[in-house]
Protein backbone atom coordinates (compact mmCIF):
# COMPACT_ATOMS: atom_id res chain seq x y z
CA UNK A 1 0.00 0.00 0.00
CA UNK A 2 1.39 3.35 -1.20
CA UNK A 3 2.32 6.19 1.92
CA UNK A 4 0.35 8.85 1.25
CA UNK A 5 3.11 11.99 0.87
CA UNK A 6 4.16 14.39 2.73
CA UNK A 7 2.54 17.16 0.77
CA UNK A 8 -0.86 15.22 0.93
CA UNK A 9 -0.90 15.12 4.52
CA UNK A 10 -0.33 18.71 4.94
CA UNK A 11 -3.22 19.65 2.68
CA UNK A 12 -5.65 17.51 4.64
CA UNK A 13 -4.23 18.88 8.05
CA UNK A 14 -4.40 22.50 6.49
CA UNK A 15 -7.86 21.87 5.01
CA UNK A 16 -8.59 20.29 8.55
CA UNK A 17 -7.80 23.40 10.29
CA UNK A 18 -9.60 25.27 7.93
CA UNK A 19 -12.74 23.70 8.83
CA UNK A 20 -12.04 24.58 12.84
CA UNK A 21 -11.41 27.50 12.37
CA UNK A 22 -14.70 27.71 10.55
CA UNK A 23 -16.12 26.56 13.15
CA UNK A 24 -14.77 28.26 15.81
CA UNK A 25 -17.25 30.98 17.33
CA UNK A 26 -16.49 34.31 17.19
CA UNK A 27 -14.87 35.73 20.77
CA UNK A 28 -15.62 39.07 21.16
CA UNK A 29 -13.20 41.57 23.26
CA UNK A 30 -15.98 42.36 25.40
CA UNK A 31 -15.41 45.24 27.90
CA UNK A 32 -11.97 46.19 26.54
CA UNK A 33 -10.17 49.26 27.55
CA UNK A 34 -6.95 48.03 26.36
CA UNK A 35 -6.94 46.74 22.82
CA UNK A 36 -8.42 48.56 19.68
CA UNK A 37 -11.55 48.60 18.14
CA UNK A 38 -11.71 46.41 15.27
CA UNK A 39 -13.87 47.23 12.34
CA UNK A 40 -13.68 44.44 9.58
CA UNK A 41 -14.60 45.29 6.21
CA UNK A 42 -14.28 43.75 2.38
CA UNK A 43 -13.91 46.47 -0.48
CA UNK A 44 -14.43 46.03 -4.11
CA UNK A 45 -11.32 46.71 -5.16
CA UNK A 46 -11.19 44.66 -8.21
CA UNK A 47 -14.23 43.21 -10.30
CA UNK A 48 -17.11 45.62 -11.72
CA UNK A 49 -17.58 47.59 -9.01
CA UNK A 50 -14.04 48.77 -8.48
CA UNK A 51 -14.58 51.78 -10.38
CA UNK A 52 -17.04 52.88 -7.44
CA UNK A 53 -14.85 52.40 -4.98
CA UNK A 54 -10.94 52.55 -6.10
CA UNK A 55 -9.90 54.61 -3.61
CA UNK A 56 -11.90 53.51 -0.81
CA UNK A 57 -8.76 51.69 0.79
CA UNK A 58 -6.54 54.70 1.39
CA UNK A 59 -10.13 56.21 2.62
CA UNK A 60 -10.76 53.57 5.05
CA UNK A 61 -7.21 54.03 6.47
CA UNK A 62 -7.21 57.73 6.44
CA UNK A 63 -10.61 57.77 8.33
CA UNK A 64 -8.82 55.43 11.16
CA UNK A 65 -5.77 57.79 11.14
CA UNK A 66 -7.85 61.15 11.84
CA UNK A 67 -10.24 59.51 14.51
CA UNK A 68 -7.05 58.11 16.11
CA UNK A 69 -5.77 61.80 16.04
CA UNK A 70 -8.22 62.36 18.69
CA UNK A 71 -7.62 59.66 20.54
CA UNK A 72 -10.15 57.20 18.95
CA UNK A 73 -13.53 56.42 20.05
CA UNK A 74 -14.93 57.17 23.25
CA UNK A 75 -15.97 54.55 25.29
CA UNK A 76 -17.64 55.58 28.89
CA UNK A 77 -17.69 52.05 30.42
CA UNK A 78 -13.69 52.83 30.35
CA UNK A 79 -13.19 56.06 30.79
CA UNK A 80 -11.45 57.31 27.61
CA UNK A 81 -11.36 56.75 23.88
CA UNK A 82 -9.64 53.72 22.13
CA UNK A 83 -7.83 53.80 18.83
CA UNK A 84 -9.95 52.05 16.01
CA UNK A 85 -8.35 49.71 13.79
CA UNK A 86 -9.84 48.30 10.38
CA UNK A 87 -9.21 44.66 8.60
CA UNK A 88 -9.43 45.18 5.15
CA UNK A 89 -10.25 42.46 2.38
CA UNK A 90 -11.08 42.69 -1.39
CA UNK A 91 -14.05 41.02 -2.14
CA UNK A 92 -13.76 41.35 -5.71
CA UNK A 93 -17.03 42.21 -6.11
CA UNK A 94 -17.96 39.01 -5.76
CA UNK A 95 -20.83 37.60 -3.40
CA UNK A 96 -19.10 34.49 -2.75
CA UNK A 97 -15.71 36.08 -1.94
CA UNK A 98 -17.45 38.70 0.28
CA UNK A 99 -19.18 35.51 2.37
CA UNK A 100 -16.21 33.93 2.96
CA UNK A 101 -14.56 37.00 3.92
CA UNK A 102 -16.88 38.07 6.52
CA UNK A 103 -16.57 34.56 8.15
CA UNK A 104 -13.01 34.63 7.72
CA UNK A 105 -12.99 37.89 10.06
CA UNK A 106 -15.54 36.58 12.33
CA UNK A 107 -13.37 33.42 12.99
CA UNK A 108 -9.92 33.74 12.12
CA UNK A 109 -8.96 37.97 12.61
CA UNK A 110 -12.11 38.06 15.08
CA UNK A 111 -12.56 41.36 14.84
CA UNK A 112 -15.17 43.42 16.99
CA UNK A 113 -17.84 44.44 14.38
CA UNK A 114 -18.64 44.71 11.03
CA UNK A 115 -18.45 47.81 8.43
CA UNK A 116 -19.72 46.91 5.00
CA UNK A 117 -20.15 45.68 2.37
CA UNK A 118 -21.71 47.45 -0.80
CA UNK A 119 -24.09 47.15 -3.25
CA UNK A 120 -27.11 44.64 -3.32
CA UNK A 121 -25.75 41.71 -4.74
CA UNK A 122 -23.49 41.50 -2.17
CA UNK A 123 -25.60 43.07 0.72
CA UNK A 124 -27.82 39.56 -0.19
CA UNK A 125 -26.03 36.85 0.96
CA UNK A 126 -23.40 38.46 3.34
CA UNK A 127 -25.70 39.86 6.33
CA UNK A 128 -26.49 36.06 7.40
CA UNK A 129 -23.20 35.50 9.05
CA UNK A 130 -23.27 38.76 11.22
CA UNK A 131 -26.45 37.04 12.22
CA UNK A 132 -24.75 33.56 12.67
CA UNK A 133 -21.98 35.21 14.79
CA UNK A 134 -23.81 37.64 16.33
CA UNK A 135 -21.69 40.38 15.00
CA UNK A 136 -23.41 44.18 14.53
CA UNK A 137 -22.94 44.72 11.41
CA UNK A 138 -23.77 48.38 9.56
CA UNK A 139 -23.46 47.57 5.49
CA UNK A 140 -22.95 51.08 3.21
CA UNK A 141 -24.50 51.38 -0.24
CA UNK A 142 -26.73 48.30 -0.27
CA UNK A 143 -30.30 50.16 -0.51
CA UNK A 144 -32.67 47.21 -1.63
CA UNK A 145 -35.23 46.77 0.70
CA UNK A 146 -35.60 43.91 0.66
CA UNK A 147 -32.47 42.78 1.85
CA UNK A 148 -33.76 44.26 5.03
CA UNK A 149 -36.49 42.36 5.10
CA UNK A 150 -35.89 39.16 6.19
CA UNK A 151 -36.05 39.03 9.96
CA UNK A 152 -32.22 39.65 10.34
CA UNK A 153 -31.24 41.48 14.03
CA UNK A 154 -27.74 42.52 13.34
CA UNK A 155 -27.58 44.21 10.07
CA UNK A 156 -28.24 47.96 9.37
CA UNK A 157 -27.29 50.12 6.08
CA UNK A 158 -26.67 53.57 5.54
CA UNK A 159 -27.63 53.36 1.06
CA UNK A 160 -27.92 57.22 0.33
CA UNK A 161 -30.35 58.18 -1.04
CA UNK A 162 -33.21 55.59 -0.57
CA UNK A 163 -35.40 55.41 -3.84
CA UNK A 164 -38.66 56.70 -1.37
CA UNK A 165 -36.54 59.92 -0.50
CA UNK A 166 -34.37 60.02 -4.04
CA UNK A 167 -35.98 63.58 -5.56
CA UNK A 168 -37.63 64.04 -2.27
CA UNK A 169 -35.94 67.87 -2.44
CA UNK A 170 -35.83 67.90 -6.20
CA UNK A 171 -39.90 67.72 -5.93
CA UNK A 172 -40.34 70.42 -3.40
CA UNK A 173 -38.02 72.75 -5.15
CA UNK A 174 -40.01 72.85 -7.84
CA UNK A 175 -43.15 73.41 -6.24
CA UNK A 176 -41.40 77.04 -5.33
CA UNK A 177 -39.61 78.21 -8.86
CA UNK A 178 -41.27 80.81 -10.75
CA UNK A 179 -42.65 80.02 -13.75
CA UNK A 180 -44.04 76.98 -12.14
CA UNK A 181 -43.69 73.80 -14.18
CA UNK A 182 -46.96 72.16 -15.22
CA UNK A 183 -45.44 68.76 -17.32
CA UNK A 184 -42.72 66.39 -16.95
CA UNK A 185 -41.93 63.44 -19.10
CA UNK A 186 -40.03 60.44 -17.81
CA UNK A 187 -36.97 58.61 -19.40
CA UNK A 188 -36.24 55.49 -17.93
CA UNK A 189 -32.96 53.06 -17.79
CA UNK A 190 -34.32 49.56 -17.68
CA UNK A 191 -32.51 49.07 -14.20
CA UNK A 192 -34.70 48.09 -11.21
CA UNK A 193 -33.28 50.43 -9.31
CA UNK A 194 -34.30 53.44 -11.75
CA UNK A 195 -37.87 51.79 -12.65
CA UNK A 196 -38.35 51.76 -9.01
CA UNK A 197 -37.37 55.56 -8.67
CA UNK A 198 -39.43 56.44 -11.90
CA UNK A 199 -42.48 54.40 -10.15
CA UNK A 200 -41.91 56.36 -6.76
CA UNK A 201 -41.44 59.74 -8.32
CA UNK A 202 -44.27 59.64 -11.20
CA UNK A 203 -46.51 59.45 -8.32
CA UNK A 204 -45.21 62.14 -6.65
CA UNK A 205 -45.16 64.53 -10.05
CA UNK A 206 -48.80 63.45 -10.57
CA UNK A 207 -49.86 63.93 -6.62
CA UNK A 208 -48.45 67.55 -6.98
CA UNK A 209 -50.33 68.49 -10.01
CA UNK A 210 -47.51 67.54 -12.48
CA UNK A 211 -48.93 66.35 -16.03
CA UNK A 212 -47.17 63.62 -16.60
CA UNK A 213 -46.95 63.14 -20.40
CA UNK A 214 -44.56 60.21 -20.87
CA UNK A 215 -43.09 57.19 -19.36
CA UNK A 216 -40.30 55.68 -22.17
CA UNK A 217 -37.90 53.02 -20.60
CA UNK A 218 -34.71 51.91 -22.82
CA UNK A 219 -32.46 49.25 -22.56
CA UNK A 220 -29.07 49.64 -21.15
CA UNK A 221 -27.47 48.69 -25.01
CA UNK A 222 -29.34 50.99 -26.55
CA UNK A 223 -27.26 53.47 -28.75
CA UNK A 224 -29.55 55.16 -31.29
CA UNK A 225 -32.09 57.40 -29.07
CA UNK A 226 -33.36 59.02 -32.20
CA UNK A 227 -37.36 57.74 -31.99
CA UNK A 228 -37.41 58.09 -28.42
CA UNK A 229 -36.46 61.91 -28.32
CA UNK A 230 -39.19 62.50 -31.05
CA UNK A 231 -41.49 61.26 -28.61
CA UNK A 232 -40.36 63.59 -26.00
CA UNK A 233 -39.80 66.94 -28.41
CA UNK A 234 -43.59 66.31 -29.63
CA UNK A 235 -44.51 66.01 -25.94
CA UNK A 236 -42.68 69.47 -24.98
CA UNK A 237 -42.66 68.86 -21.19
CA UNK A 238 -41.89 71.56 -18.75
CA UNK A 239 -39.58 68.34 -17.15
CA UNK A 240 -37.64 66.01 -18.45
CA UNK A 241 -36.75 63.54 -15.94
CA UNK A 242 -33.64 61.19 -16.91
CA UNK A 243 -33.57 58.11 -14.37
CA UNK A 244 -30.58 56.49 -15.25
CA UNK A 245 -27.27 55.32 -14.28
CA UNK A 246 -24.44 57.80 -15.82
CA UNK A 247 -22.99 55.59 -18.87
CA UNK A 248 -26.16 53.72 -19.55
CA UNK A 249 -27.41 57.69 -20.56
CA UNK A 250 -24.41 59.15 -22.22
CA UNK A 251 -25.39 58.63 -25.43
CA UNK A 252 -29.19 60.03 -24.68
CA UNK A 253 -27.51 63.13 -23.19
CA UNK A 254 -25.82 64.11 -25.93
CA UNK A 255 -28.59 63.46 -28.86
CA UNK A 256 -30.69 64.95 -26.55
CA UNK A 257 -28.49 68.39 -27.16
CA UNK A 258 -28.27 67.08 -31.09
CA UNK A 259 -31.72 67.14 -31.80
CA UNK A 260 -32.58 70.30 -30.00
CA UNK A 261 -34.54 69.14 -27.00
CA UNK A 262 -35.93 72.02 -24.78
CA UNK A 263 -37.35 72.41 -21.39
CA UNK A 264 -37.48 74.03 -18.37
CA UNK A 265 -35.23 71.64 -16.94
CA UNK A 266 -33.54 68.02 -17.94
CA UNK A 267 -33.10 66.38 -14.58
CA UNK A 268 -30.85 63.34 -14.46
CA UNK A 269 -31.34 60.90 -11.11
CA UNK A 270 -27.37 60.16 -11.20
CA UNK A 271 -24.87 63.41 -12.32
CA UNK A 272 -21.44 61.93 -11.93
CA UNK A 273 -18.01 62.91 -13.13
CA UNK A 274 -18.28 60.02 -14.98
CA UNK A 275 -21.20 61.40 -17.07
CA UNK A 276 -19.15 64.44 -17.06
CA UNK A 277 -16.16 63.58 -18.77
CA UNK A 278 -18.21 61.65 -21.20
CA UNK A 279 -20.81 64.33 -22.92
CA UNK A 280 -18.46 67.76 -21.89
CA UNK A 281 -20.60 70.43 -21.86
CA UNK A 282 -23.77 69.04 -22.67
CA UNK A 283 -24.12 68.34 -19.09
CA UNK A 284 -24.24 72.25 -18.95
CA UNK A 285 -27.19 73.75 -16.90
CA UNK A 286 -29.00 69.77 -15.70
CA UNK A 287 -29.98 69.49 -12.26
CA UNK A 288 -29.81 66.13 -10.64
CA UNK A 289 -28.94 64.36 -6.99
CA UNK A 290 -26.24 64.16 -4.92
CA UNK A 291 -26.10 62.66 -1.42
CA UNK A 292 -23.71 65.58 -0.26
CA UNK A 293 -21.22 67.64 -1.69
CA UNK A 294 -18.35 69.38 0.56
CA UNK A 295 -19.44 73.28 1.55
CA UNK A 296 -22.60 71.36 2.95
CA UNK A 297 -21.80 71.64 6.73
CA UNK A 298 -23.40 69.30 9.29
CA UNK A 299 -22.53 66.43 11.87
CA UNK A 300 -19.03 65.24 10.99
CA UNK A 301 -18.34 67.34 7.94
CA UNK A 302 -15.39 68.59 8.40
CA UNK A 303 -13.72 65.27 9.56
CA UNK A 304 -15.37 63.63 6.00
CA UNK A 305 -13.90 67.20 3.91
CA UNK A 306 -10.72 66.25 5.50
CA UNK A 307 -10.65 62.54 4.72
CA UNK A 308 -11.48 62.95 1.06
CA UNK A 309 -8.72 65.53 0.99
CA UNK A 310 -6.15 63.22 1.82
CA UNK A 311 -7.58 60.51 0.04
CA UNK A 312 -7.77 62.07 -3.30
CA UNK A 313 -11.54 61.08 -3.23
CA UNK A 314 -14.30 63.59 -4.29
CA UNK A 315 -17.78 63.50 -4.41
CA UNK A 316 -18.47 63.88 -7.77
CA UNK A 317 -16.60 60.86 -8.77
CA UNK A 318 -17.15 58.44 -6.00
CA UNK A 319 -20.88 59.21 -5.63
CA UNK A 320 -21.33 56.07 -3.13
CA UNK A 321 -18.59 57.58 -0.82
CA UNK A 322 -21.18 59.26 2.23
CA UNK A 323 -22.94 55.80 2.29
CA UNK A 324 -19.61 53.97 2.89
CA UNK A 325 -18.11 56.85 5.57
CA UNK A 326 -21.86 57.03 7.31
CA UNK A 327 -21.18 53.42 7.87
CA UNK A 328 -18.06 53.78 9.96
CA UNK A 329 -20.14 56.82 11.81
CA UNK A 330 -22.86 55.17 12.38
CA UNK A 331 -20.99 52.14 14.34
CA UNK A 332 -18.69 54.28 16.24
CA UNK A 333 -21.88 56.08 17.48
CA UNK A 334 -23.48 53.01 18.38
CA UNK A 335 -20.27 52.25 20.47
CA UNK A 336 -20.29 55.65 22.07
CA UNK A 337 -24.07 55.30 22.88
CA UNK A 338 -23.61 51.83 23.95
CA UNK A 339 -20.21 52.88 26.31
CA UNK A 340 -19.13 49.39 26.01
CA UNK A 341 -17.17 47.58 23.50
CA UNK A 342 -19.84 45.06 23.17
CA UNK A 343 -21.30 43.91 20.37
CA UNK A 344 -25.18 42.99 22.04
CA UNK A 345 -25.02 46.14 24.02
CA UNK A 346 -24.05 48.06 20.41
CA UNK A 347 -26.69 46.55 18.45
CA UNK A 348 -29.27 47.61 21.53
CA UNK A 349 -27.59 51.17 20.86
CA UNK A 350 -28.32 50.79 17.28
CA UNK A 351 -32.24 48.96 17.34
CA UNK A 352 -34.04 52.04 16.12
CA UNK A 353 -31.51 54.44 16.38
CA UNK A 354 -31.20 58.13 14.87
CA UNK A 355 -27.56 58.73 14.05
CA UNK A 356 -25.77 62.09 12.84
CA UNK A 357 -23.93 62.42 9.06
CA UNK A 358 -22.69 65.19 7.43
CA UNK A 359 -25.77 65.13 5.67
CA UNK A 360 -28.35 65.20 8.67
CA UNK A 361 -29.75 63.18 10.85
CA UNK A 362 -30.12 59.25 9.88
CA UNK A 363 -32.79 57.46 11.30
CA UNK A 364 -33.00 53.46 11.48
CA UNK A 365 -36.82 51.69 11.23
CA UNK A 366 -36.82 48.39 13.04
CA UNK A 367 -35.48 46.70 10.01
CA UNK A 368 -32.03 48.87 10.04
CA UNK A 369 -33.21 50.73 7.16
CA UNK A 370 -32.22 54.47 6.52
CA UNK A 371 -34.50 57.41 5.82
CA UNK A 372 -31.76 59.21 3.74
CA UNK A 373 -32.26 61.69 1.37
CA UNK A 374 -30.31 63.81 -1.29
CA UNK A 375 -29.36 67.50 -2.09
CA UNK A 376 -30.33 69.02 -5.65
CA UNK A 377 -27.48 69.98 -7.49
CA UNK A 378 -26.90 72.03 -10.75
CA UNK A 379 -23.81 72.07 -13.16
CA UNK A 380 -23.15 75.58 -13.40
CA UNK A 381 -20.39 76.43 -15.65
CA UNK A 382 -19.05 73.45 -15.48
CA UNK A 383 -18.87 73.08 -11.79
CA UNK A 384 -21.36 71.43 -9.47
CA UNK A 385 -23.38 73.44 -7.17
CA UNK A 386 -26.08 72.53 -4.44
CA UNK A 387 -29.02 74.55 -5.14
CA UNK A 388 -31.81 72.86 -3.02
CA UNK A 389 -32.87 73.40 0.48
CA UNK A 390 -32.25 76.63 0.14
CA UNK A 391 -30.65 77.10 3.36
CA UNK A 392 -27.41 75.02 2.82
CA UNK A 393 -27.25 75.99 -1.23
CA UNK A 394 -23.88 76.53 -2.59
CA UNK A 395 -25.29 78.60 -5.42
CA UNK A 396 -28.10 79.95 -6.91
CA UNK A 397 -30.52 77.97 -9.00
CA UNK A 398 -30.73 78.78 -12.37
CA UNK A 399 -34.43 78.70 -13.51
CA UNK A 400 -35.73 77.88 -16.22
CA UNK A 401 -32.04 76.47 -17.10
CA UNK A 402 -30.69 78.66 -19.83
CA UNK A 403 -29.20 75.99 -21.81
CA UNK A 404 -32.08 74.27 -22.45
CA UNK A 405 -34.37 77.16 -23.58
CA UNK A 406 -33.54 78.11 -26.66
CA UNK A 407 -36.79 78.20 -28.98
CA UNK A 408 -37.30 75.01 -30.95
Amino acid sequence: MKKPSFQRIAGVALAALGVALMATPASAKIGSCSDPIVFGTTLSETGPFSTLAGRWRKMTEVFAEEVNKTGGVMVKSCGKKLPLKFVIYDDQSVPATAVALYEKMATVDNVDFFVGPDWSSLGGPVPPVADKHKIPMVMANVATPSVYDRGLKYIWGTPFPVVPRWSERYFDMITKVSPKPQSIYFVTHDNPVMKGITATWSKKAEAQGLKVLGNETFSPELKDFTALIAKVRAAKADIVYISSFDNASVPLVQQMRQLKVRAMDVHHTMLTGSLARQVGADIEGMTGELSWYPGIKGAYSDLVETVMKRSDVTMFDYIWTLGRLTSYLTMIQGIEKAGVVDREKVKEALFKATVKSPAGDVSFDERGFADTGAFTVQMQNGKVAVVWPPEVATGKLMWPSPTWQQPQ
